[in-house]
Formats: structure tokens, sequence, C-alpha cells
């Protein structure tokens, strides 16, 4: 095989396989983002830290609504029964206060009791949620750092086989490499096929004697007359 396209054969081993190695690469750094499961969780997490801050400000807010009437009731209590007031009038309104707070406690001790079951309910959510983050967390740290390691060799592979096109392609005039980089653009990333018993693996249509016989012995890249990517024989 003339000198010229063992060279060319050579580039489009080569990038074929530098093309595959940045597949895989761009695939590779696509994993390193966090994954969907991994962001849902911190946001279930992230809600029920916030369910569960909004049930004990209620909470707090109540009893402290509760232990002011009760101090209003006790009061209340004090001068109804006290002896302080003999007025019947006054005597009356002071019970009809007593007995409105007295239901309006009642009412406030139900609200305290649906707040208690609501800071019990929302600790119980939380500590779901962060056991099924840290799983998900170890687990994606392990993949992580696994998939680090994977695109490192990647990385260093593409590099390695970069500085070889780049020496390969200054064995050939511009010429014949824009001619090799223009069919690899147009055939799909293949623009040297090998010819084998007078086949072309490209296109799989069998050439005419003589034209094959002109891959075998020319100096030159010779194409395939079916499909014109360039012919090389092992």
């Amino acid at each position: 095989m003339a000198r010229l396209t063992q060279t060319l054969r050579k580039l489009q081993l080569l990038d074929t396989e530098l093309s595959e190695s940045r597949s895989k690469l761009r695939d590779a750094e696509a994993l390193l983002a966090e994954p969907q499961d991994l962001l849902t969780a911190r946001r279930q997490q992230s809600e029920a830290q916030a369910g569960l801050a909004k049930w004990s400000a209620r909470l707090r807010e109540l009893e402290m609504d509760l232990e002011e009437l009760a101090q209003k009731i006790a009061g209340t209590e004090k001068r109804l029964y006290g002896g302080q007031v003999s007025n019947p009038k006054e005597l009356g309104a002071l019970q009809r206060d007593h007995d409105s707070m007295k239901t309006a406690r009642s009412k406030l001790e139900d609200q305290v009791l649906e707040a208690m079951t609501g800071v019990e309910d929302s600790r119980e959510a939380l500590d779901q949620a962060n056991s099924r983050l840290g799983s998900i967390e170890e687990r994606w740290r392990r993949e992580h750092e696994r998939t680090s390691n994977e695109v490192e060799k990647l990385r260093q592979r593409v590099g390695v086989l970069a500085e070889n096109r780049v020496a390969l392609t200054q064995l050939l005039g511009s010429a014949t490499l824009g001619m090799y980089e223009d069919l690899l653009r147009k055939k799909g990333g293949r623009a040297v096929v090998l010819l084998v018993n007078g086949m072309c693996q490209g296109c799989r249509v069998t050439l005419p004697s003589g034209r094959a016989q002109q891959v075998r012995q020319s100096e030159e890249p010779i194409t395939c007359n079916n499909c014109g990517r360039i012919l090389v024989v092992e």
C-alpha cells in the first residue's frame, strides 16, 4: 500500500476512535450532573423542613394564645367568685365573658391538638425525607466518584488521540487533507474504507477490475465510483 493511503487509513482509524471517545466522554460528563432522583429528594426534604417549621410556629402561637386566654379566664373567675363584684348586672356580664372565653379555650385546645399532630407528622415526614436523601446521596457519591475517574481517563485518551491526529495530518498535503475531511463530513465519519476482493466496504458495490487495480497501485487516493469514499487495501 502506498505511503499516502497508509496515512489516510491510519487517520481514518484514529478519527473513528476519536469520535467514539468524544461521544463516550460527553455521555460520561452528562452523568456528572446531579440526577433527577437526587434533586427530587432534596426538594422533598426542603418541603418537609418547611412543613415542620410551619406547624411548629403554629403550635407556639396557639400555645401562647392559650396561655394568655387561661390568664384572662383566671382573672375573670377571681372577680366572678371572689366577692369583689356584687352588682347583678356586672356579675351577669362577667359570667357571659367567662363562658365565652371557656368556649374559645376549648376551640384553642382543639387547634393545639391539631398543631401537635401536624408537628408529629411533619417530623416523621422529615425523618423519612432525610433517610431517603442520605441513601440517594451516598449512592450518588459512589457513582460520581466512579464516573469522575472514567471522565478523567477519557479526557486523557481524547487528548492523546488529538495530538496523534495533528501529527498524522501534517504528513498530508492540504489538498489531500481537505478532500479527506470533506468526505468525513459528508459520509458520516467514514471517508476511507477498505477494498476487499474488489468490493467497496463502504457501499458494498463491486468495482470494475480496472478501478480496483488503480486502488492497489496508485500513489494518489482513489475513490469508489459509487459512494465516493477513498479506497485502500490492506
